[in-house]
């Protein structure tokens, strides 16, 4: 670039100077410069043949024009997958049971017994620990008053826990310092919101005192604190008709009650007062609403010739009525609706990713986590908590995605 202005520079005064006196010697001074300037310039395109004639070289000029025109592509990090083992002293059992509350908070169960009973006159010892940080550190809690096998977690936040066992509840809300103990026939609030959804509301059992969870004939919405909603949804709740309640982050109730091959759903945006009856989908099967609660969807089921089931089709809802997209990849077993209209989906054979827009975007990093091992027939499962984060699990082990729509960071506890 230097050359080039020194030469638009030299023209110029040329040009102005050819009519003008000029100083003695200035002919022969602008002669010695224009015989240097040639010799540069064919110094200049022999250094450059050179290069071009080698790789290296065709590389420089190339990075050297790129970079004058548009940086050149740079490849982000391939995702992977961080190993994270909960530390407790050595004795303490097996893992048992793994819950997060959210990306931050979550409590581990570990029981010297495992699932099996233990010989008469010895009990289980069961050890609590929670972590507050997303699982890098985990702190020890107490232990309750009786320890069982088969016992499981039912967490409400970073303090607050109910560990279910065969003779009732185990209340902490000191994040595991004091334990109390409740029979089933009355559970605590904190139990209670633990089943419920972020408003409190529940579908329980009238006969049962509004215990959640209790089977019976006749069943109603409640809300904890308050009893029995008035007026009721305008449709039946029975102990045949199988459905859920989902609350939204922007407040809505979605109630889905299936009877045969019909699946019901309601929606509410004033907290039950009202109800509004969706459009029915033949063979619909399961009802996902994702948890700022702006997008809702249905999936079908398909059985194959093997007697198992996989998750086909699928709806979306838009304003009143379910749009059909494209189907679900198949042998999908398990899906989750995770903000920005995307389906969290794990596959039979290990395989986990989201479903955009009608196209499958694999995660690959977890498939070797996912895959069921000989030591662990089951299939994972996917929940995704109200803060968006994705939780695969599988038996006592759980795989934690932070962050949005595909872009995630995997952390695998265990």
């Amino acid at each position: 670039m230097r050359d080039v202005a020194l030469e638009e520079v030299f023209a110029e005064f040329e040009a102005n100077a050819r009519t003008t006196l000029q100083p003695p010697g200035t002919h022969d001074a602008q002669q010695r410069v224009r015989d240097r300037r040639r010799r540069r310039r064919g110094l200049l395109a022999s250094a450059a043949a050179l290069l071009l004639a080698s790789p290296a070289g065709a590389f420089a000029i190339a990075g050297r024009n790129a970079d004058r025109h548009e940086p050149a592509p740079t490849e982000s990090p391939a995702p992977r997958l961080v190993e994270r083992k909960i530390g407790l002293p050595q004795g303490v059992g097996v893992l048992v049971d793994l819950r997060f509350v959210n990306a931050r908070h979550g409590w581990a169960l570990f029981d010297t017994c495992g699932t099996t009973a233990p010989p008469e006159g010895l009990d289980c010892r069961l050890t609590f620990a929670r972590t507050t940080d997303g699982g890098t550190v985990w702190t020890m809690s107490g232990r309750p008053p009786t320890q069982r096998p088969g016992s499981y977690l039912l967490p409400l936040d970073d303090r607050t826990l109910t560990v279910v066992m065969d003779d009732g509840y185990y209340v902490t809300t000191d994040g595991g310092t004091t334990f109390t103990t409740y029979p089933f026939s009355s559970p605590p609030p904190v139990t209670q919101q633990a089943k419920a959804t972020a408003s409190g509301f529940v579908i329980g059992c009238p006969s049962a005192g509004g215990v959640p969870g209790v089977n019976c004939e006749r069943r109603q919405l409640e809300r904890i604190g308050s009893g029995a909603v008035q007026p009721q949804p305008p449709v039946a709740l029975t102990q045949e008709s199988t459905g859920g309640l989902i609350e939204g982050g922007d407040g809505r109730l979605w109630l889905s009650v299936r009877e045969r091959d019909k699946l019901s759903v309601l929606v509410s945006a004033d907290k039950a007062a009202t109800w509004r009856l969706l459009p029915a989908i033949e063979g619909a099967h399961q009802l996902m609403v994702s948890p700022d609660g702006r997008d809702a969807w249905l999936t079908t089921v398909a059985e194959s010739e093997f007697g198992t089931a996989s998750l086909k089709d699928v709806w979306r809802l838009a304003g009143d009525r379910w749009e059909p997209g494209p189907g679900l990849p198949d042998d999908t077993r398990t899906a989750a609706a995770v903000n920005g209209g995307i389906l969290a989906v794990t596959g039979a054979y290990g395989g986990f990713g989201f479903w955009v827009a009608g196209r499958y975007v694999d995660a690959p990093e977890l498939r070797a986590a996912t895959l069921p091992g000989t030591d662990s027939p089951d299939e994972p499962s996917i929940q995704v908590l109200p803060d968006d984060t994705v939780v695969v699990s599988r038996t006592a082990a759980a795989i934690i995605g932070t962050g949005s729509g595909t872009t995630r960071t995997w952390t695998r506890i265990s």
